[in-house]
């Protein structure tokens, strides 16, 4: 079939929809945040891909059990990308071994490698790998580096106790009970005094079931992933066995042209390339010339798709949503599968606009192999190239869930709906009040000297009260200078009252970092929760009359409490795994997907319970709770920022990188702050339209009008237009650059030929 046809699609806001996408093209679904386009693309058209696959070889027969369309045709094996489920935690998954790259040039070692007295002793290529027990170095367990905690540093003084190292550390009351209460006949006792086994218990803890108990161990890594300055206490100690090679050391007497394969596994793609091409073929064996134009045009491929910065020993988990989407385009288009679909989340975010064409070919070339690709995108260039527009709408939640525009992009720029007036000219995004081109130099903040990462030693000044932009190529340095440079030596002067490298620090009361990473990763972890309203309303519950005759406390009206379906743990499904690391959630019998056992849902508060109260979009609860004002005071901050769609219980893990951003925005501007605030946002218009971006500028303003300052880092045009200063980094991305390239205002930047971002900026 030509067509995928869908008829009564119907899942979260879907609205009965009907349907009929054209296989071999490229297809953009767009629509503004919680329109229903993810519904659309991933609940229906990846999860009918996906299981009607394994109903056809048996096994998911009798498992369909949720109502979501009335009838779909054409759909065929579909394989997708989502932004909140491609990151990888496990730290031995880098770049390298995902691309195949390192299983490769361990094949070239093994032929053609050699030692440096010329005797070798011939390896398999398993020895030149750091995930095999054969190639690992033993010290570092093939990770290159570990963490190591300067005691001396950490407790300087043998009259400190124990007590006062935990209140250094500011462990929070809560857990001081629970350690006073496992320590307590050591808790005044110096540190330095303590039995050994108690110092190192405290120090590294114990480990029950395969977990870490509370320890300094864990407190100081805690930290450190949250991006606290920790660095002095809480060292990364390069391994000084294999020095960042991950090898053994029988790998590391093997060279190949004067490189040992560790260090190719820390060049970048870029400098590797340099470094292959460099070798005079004709002194290589065969087979190793035969890897070598494989490998050479792996590298050519994840280069042009913007990825040259990184390198082999990159920990997956470290990469953008769009580098991974990148890698997972890469794969793919090497496989040259064709007949399937292919659903991608937003590959367009992280990219500068300079970036985007290649992107753009890479997906066309992946239709042109005969395969449907759908995209699930925001980006102007490329919903201008896609073959087929599908627009998802009006509005958000329960306004949206239709489909206003399907066709060709001609056809869409007259359309006049919420999202083609921004395409067309018709609407524009807001002007910014406050904007200034003035800048007094002693109101900065300046960062001196930073050398993190690829940073080339770069000292620059930060203009405050105003919003400034952060730009340049992937991997250029961003990154390394406001997260792991700036942010870090803020939280050293407010942890000990000063740090080196950074002045003007007293011109501003405090700060906060608004990231896109999860802000929950369980199902447990809901919006009400997170901005901290899900106690208030379950303690309204229990105060209600039935409650209280029940002898009901809040726990009751807790989904991983009291209140929990027996049957299924208050998750509302089952989980059947078919293989170890791949299941599919079939709805709980018992409660049907409420996720309360049944006497928390005797219980109502004006009419609804617990259950209904969770399925209520932010904008419904609003009303709902109008007279709790510490409920409903967070709540109109997001419906503000346009995310009235939400809804209450929904998992954190389910919303996407800016979706969260939001999220956490949203918590921050709760918060009783008296203004000078510092606000840091990491490409906040990641999972936007132009008509949120537009509401999300209006809120950035409000900030700056209320006397904070906002530094962004961004690539989006709009938002880098509305900035008062922009600062550029480059010239390209890795050991190419970490360089300030241009600085100034849009007038300055469009002036300056150094500069890759003022052209776009007209």
């Amino acid at each position: 079939m030509e067509e995928i046809k869908i008829k009564g699609a119907r899942i979260h806001n879907l609205k009965n929809i009907n349907l009929t996408i054209p296989k071999h093209q490229l297809v953009v679904i767009t629509g503004i945040s919680g329109s229903g386009k993810s519904s659309l693309a991933f609940d229906i058209l990846f999860e009918e891909g996906k299981n009607q696959y394994l109903r056809s070889i048996g096994i998911l027969a009798g498992l369909d059990n949720e109502d979501r369309f009335d009838m779909m045709e054409g759909i065929g094996p579909t394989v997708a990308v989502r932004q909140n489920t491609i990151r990888q935690s496990n730290p031995r998954s880098t770049v390298g071994t995902k691309t195949g790259i390192l299983n490769q040039l361990a094949l070239i070692f093994t032929s053609d490698g050699k030692t440096l007295d010329e005797h070798r002793t011939h390896l398999s290529p398993s020895y030149f790998l750091y995930t095999t027990a054969e190639g690992t170095c033993i010290s570092c367990q093939g990770r290159g580096s570990y963490y190591d905690i300067n005691l001396e540093q950490l407790i300087p003084d043998n009259t400190t106790t124990l007590l006062e190292v935990y209140e250094g550390l500011k462990v929070t009351t809560g857990f001081l009970r629970i350690l006073k209460k496992k320590y307590c006949m050591y808790f005044d006792i110096p540190f330095w005094q303590l039995p050994e086994d108690i110092q190192d218990e405290v120090v590294y803890g114990t480990y029950q079931n395969g977990k870490q108990s509370y320890c300094l161990e864990r407190i100081l890594r805690n930290a450190y992933e949250k991006g606290e300055d920790v660095e002095e206490v809480y060292v990364k100690t390069i391994c000084p066995d294999c020095h960042g090679e991950r090898v053994s050391d029988d790998a590391r007497e093997v060279f190949f042209y004067g490189k040992r394969i560790g260090e190719l596994g820390q060049m970048t793609l870029t400098g590797l390339l340099d470094y292959l091409d460099g070798i005079p073929e004709e002194e290589l064996s065969q087979f190793s010339k035969n890897v070598l134009k494989n490998v050479r045009q792996k590298l050519k491929q994840l280069i042009q798709f913007r990825l040259g910065h990184l390198t082999l020993y990159r920990e997956m988990s470290s990469l953008s949503g769009g580098e991974v989407q990148r890698i997972f385009l890469h794969l793919h288009l090497e496989s040259r599968l064709d007949s399937l679909i292919y659903i991608f989340d937003e590959p367009m975010a992280g990219l500068h606009p300079f970036e985007k064409q290649s992107m753009i070919e890479a997906v066309k070339k992946l239709r042109d192999l005969g395969n449907t690709v759908i995209v699930v995108e925001h980006d102007k260039e490329m919903i201008s190239q896609a073959d087929h527009i599908i627009e998802i709408g009006p509005k958000a939640g329960v306004e949206g869930g239709t489909v206003v525009y399907q066709g060709d992009y001609a056809g869409y720029v007259k359309a006049d709906t919420l999202l083609s007036q921004y395409l067309s000219g018709k609407c524009t995004m807001p002007e910014r009040e406050g904007r200034t081109d003035t800048f007094h130099k002693e109101d900065c903040l300046i960062l001196k000297h930073a050398n993190t990462n690829y940073l080339k030693d770069v000292t620059v000044a930060f203009p405050l009260h105003v919003m400034v932009g952060i730009a340049g190529l992937s991997g250029s340095g961003k990154s390394s200078l406001i997260e792991d440079t700036l942010l870090k030596r803020l939280v050293s002067n407010q942890k000990y009252g000063h740090a080196t490298g950074i002045s003007g620090v007293e011109r501003i009361c405090s700060f906060t970092k608004i990231s896109q990473e999860p802000i929950g990763k369980s199902a447990t972890s809901t919006p009400a929760s997170y901005i901290g309203i899900w106690d208030k309303i379950r303690e309204l519950f229990s105060k209600q009359p039935e409650a209280k005759i029940r002898n009901m406390d809040a726990g009751y009206f807790s989904f991983h409490s009291k209140g929990a379906c027996p049957d299924c743990g208050g998750s509302g499904y089952e989980r059947i795994f078919l293989t170890s690391d791949f299941s599919v959630d079939k709805l709980c019998p018992t409660c049907h997907g409420k996720r309360f056992q049944e006497e928390s849902l005797l219980v109502a508060y004006n009419g609804k319970t617990i259950t209904d109260v969770l399925e209520m979009s932010i904008a419904q609860a609003v009303f709902f709770f109008a007279d709790q004002i510490s409920i409903v005071k967070p709540l109109r901050i997001l419906e503000q920022m346009g995310m009235g769609y939400l809804t209450l219980g929904q998992p954190t893990s389910s919303l996407s990188g800016g979706e969260a951003q939001r999220v956490k925005l949203a918590k921050e501007l709760g918060k009783q702050r008296g203004g000078n605030m510092l606000y840091v946002l990491d490409e906040p218009t990641t999972g936007l339209s132009l008509y949120d971006t537009a509401l999300l500028l209006k809120l950035l303003d409000q900030l700056v009008a209320g006397g904070n300052s906002v530094i962004v880092i961004e690539h989006n045009v709009e938002v880098l237009k509305s900035c008062d200063y922009i600062i550029e980094l480059g010239p390209e991305g890795g050991d190419k650059g970490g360089e300030i390239i241009a600085k100034g205002t849009l007038g300055q930047l469009r002036d300056n030929p150094n500069s890759k971002t003022g052209r776009y900026l007209i």
